[in-house]
């Protein structure tokens, strides 16, 4: 794989090869919903903050049913943003966000979708919509897992607990089975995606997000995928740009201009089959001057925790579970299942509502506070 400075080379000569093969017709077919949809992105990304927006924004959604839903883990249970007193929000102007996302887990319906599709993309981006100074544009921080999926596999076994003896069920007397379902190659963990050059673990962490004045932007989009086969077959002949496309990669800080080009290089690459997840830039209010000033109607509160976002469509699947599910590690798991399981045996738990979701972990600081935290070595 290639460094961070060849993977910039990269992108620029995969942005001079895709435009002499779209001009020989190797360019995937235009989807136009797709286009719309991105178009509409890169607008909404792109608004001035003052000009609030009382609409929504759903109608430009490629699957209004699979907006994405945040929900806040706490010890006890989730809670939907709205829940978040205004008090809890932080008292500061200027933020930074720490961002760490954990784990992708489809539920049944959508590993279907996923499989028949061979392949699949989670991308999160975080947008500015105040420039650090007047003479800096907004900036975004994106990240990008994809992975292919070449067979699915099933398998059953008995869970252990921490000594090594079987988990006995207390209504039948028998052994506690668990079904896994596993697509190969292994979904990568997604606490890799961490805005740094995995080939160069030394540099420093980059999934720090400034928010000026408490708000920003942020999005998340899972699509089921498959690779453009002919445009592939062009570009291995001429250009590396595995760092591109598998399985994950991270930048921080990128102009909106740059991270809109990219977004259409990464599409000619590969075909969209179907949505996981989708969702417009939606306005982030991570403290009380941002929650007081104008915002959009649709804004989300959020304080420093766990996180998971879920496709809107699943969340009447949580109803009446919500007291009784937490995160741990990156994991939804029940409360009642044994504490002695590793957290990823506990995601296993039949007691957890199917509903497909990805984890992460938001720490929010004063940007004072950062600046004096990197000054000293952190």
């Amino acid at each position: 794989m290639n460094t961070r400075r060849s993977f910039f080379q990269d992108v620029t000569l995969l942005s001079a090869l895709l435009a002499l093969v779209q001009e020989e017709g190797y360019a995937q077919d235009k989807d136009e919903k797709t286009s719309d949809f991105w178009d509409a992105y890169f607008t909404e990304a792109s608004r001035d903050p003052s000009q609030v927006s009382r609409g929504s924004t759903d109608s430009n959604l490629i699957d209004p049913t699979k907006k994405v839903q945040l929900i806040q883990a706490t010890d006890a249970g989730l809670r939907y943003p709205d829940a978040i007193a205004d008090s809890e929000l932080r008292s500061d102007s200027d933020v930074v966000v720490t961002l760490n996302a954990g784990h992708f887990r489809p539920a049944p319906d959508d590993h279907k979708a996923i499989s028949k599709s061979k392949g699949a993309q989670v991308r999160l981006d975080w947008i500015q919509t105040r420039p650090i100074m007047n003479l800096i544009a907004p900036m975004a921080w994106a990240g990008l897992a994809a992975w292919s999926v070449d067979k699915t596999t099933y398998s059953y076994g008995k869970i252990s607990d921490s000594s090594g003896n079987t988990v006995m069920d207390k209504k039948t007397g028998k052994p506690v089975i668990t079904k896994s379902v596993k697509a190969g190659p292994a979904t990568p963990a997604l606490n890799d995606l961490d805005f740094k050059d995995p080939n160069a673990p030394n540099a420093p962490v980059q999934n720090q997000v400034i928010l000026m004045g408490g708000s920003g932007r942020m999005a998340l989009n899972v699509r089921g995928v498959s690779p453009n086969q002919r445009l592939q077959n062009v570009l291995n002949k001429g250009v590396q740009y595995s760092s591109i496309v598998a399985p994950f990669f991270g930048f921080a800080p990128i102009a909106i201009p740059a991270l809109k080009v990219l977004t259409t290089l990464v599409g000619a690459i590969f075909n969209h089959e179907s949505v996981i997840m989708n969702s417009m830039p939606l306005q982030i209010l991570a403290t009380q001057d941002a929650k007081k000033g104008p915002h959009d109607t649709s804004s989300v509160k959020i304080v420093s925790g766990d996180y998971i976002a879920i496709p809107t469509e699943q969340a009447g699947n949580l109803q009446g579970n919500l007291d009784k599910l937490r995160v741990v590690n990156g994991w939804l798991v029940h409360q009642d299942s044994s504490q002695q399981l590793p957290p990823e045996q506990r995601a296993q738990d039949p007691k957890i509502p199917e509903v497909t979701y990805m984890s992460m972990a938001l720490t929010i600081q004063p940007l004072e506070d950062a600046i004096k935290q990197k000054g000293m070595g952190g």
